[in-house]
């Protein structure tokens, strides 16, 4: 009787086993393939369909099958390049002039306050819980002709008239440092919270001064954040529509809103992939030249 019992319990053991065991593999396998089925129908399939389009012949809304290359020779040659070329240098100058001004703050807010600090940061994401396209939109009433920033410079003696911004690149250039300021500023913080205190005491020790302990000690231990500052901020910059729509007017089109005109307007989906997967390749390259300069210290971590 007591054989019987124990070979009972050990079957239900078995069994209990074989049930958790089940249960785990299941569950390892949906926290696997979730994931991959997400990026598969939501980002690798769309992105396959667009080369694919990008090397077709186009039709009026729609594309023939093929494999050309007259789609990336129109978007690279008349006004199709030169607005290629702007958006580069828009999204170089606004990242460029993110980090310049992104950086002292973020050097102050990590390293230099403790007690405001929290109070600070909220400030900082204060305009990320206000609508996007309404911080743009006031941007429309702050450059006006006679706007208050007019009407600040005019009573500084600045400027006499109007002031002609509005539907201009210069506006552009404005909502777009505004705009992705906060992106390139927290990143900074976090990488300048992370240095040691140790070795820029031990910097300043050796005789080193303030900004040679910056430039020798800190800025290259917080190269991780600061390329990756400078990715999130230059990567959705690139294909920036609602500030250069609301703010540039004709004057200041950029790539992304000449992919949207190409998809909805002109139905040339053929020449608006091309134009798309030409940002991809620009990316793509920022992308690995950021990801080699940090092969020193992927390295580094590993030893």
């Amino acid at each position: 009787m007591v054989d019987a019992n124990s070979s009972l319990l050990e079957d239900e053991g078995v069994r209990a086993r074989v049930d958790h065991d089940w249960a785990g593999r299941t569950a390892l396998w949906l926290v696997r393939v979730v994931p991959v089925a997400w990026l598969g129908v939501f980002f690798l399939a769309p992105l396959a369909i667009t080369i694919v389009y990008s090397f077709a012949n186009a039709t009026y809304g729609g594309v023939s099958l093929g494999f050309t290359l007259s789609n990336f020779q129109q978007a690279l040659s008349g006004l199709y390049l030169t607005i290629f070329l702007r958006t580069m240098e828009f999204a170089a100058i606004g990242t460029s002039a993110c980090l310049l001004v992104g950086m002292p703050v973020a050097y102050y807010l990590a390293r230099k306050v403790t007690r405001w600090r929290g109070l600070l940061l909220v400030l900082l994401l204060v305009p990320f819980w206000t609508s996007f396209l309404i911080r743009t939109l006031a941007w429309l009433t702050l450059l006006g002709a006679d706007g208050p920033i007019r009407s600040a410079l005019h009573s500084l003696g600045l400027i006499s008239g109007y002031l002609n911004i509005v539907d201009t690149q210069k506006a552009v250039l404005i909502g777009i440092i505004y705009a992705y300021l906060p992106l390139m500023t927290l990143p900074l913080v976090v990488a300048f919270e992370r240095v040691p205190t140790e070795l820029t005491e031990a910097a300043k020790d050796l005789g080193a001064g303030r900004i040679r302990t910056f430039l020798s000690v800190t800025l290259p231990v917080a190269k991780p954040g600061v390329i990756t500052a400078i990715l999130l901020t230059a990567v959705p910059m690139t294909g920036e529509y609602v500030i250069p729509a609301l703010l540039g007017g004709n004057k200041g089109v950029l790539l992304g809103g000449l992919i949207a005109g190409e998809y909805s307007v002109a139905l040339n989906f053929a020449l608006g992939s091309a134009m798309a997967v030409l940002i991809l390749v620009v990316l793509g390259a920022l992308v690995l030249v950021c990801t080699r300069s940090l092969r020193g210290f992927a390295n580094a971590g590993a030893t």
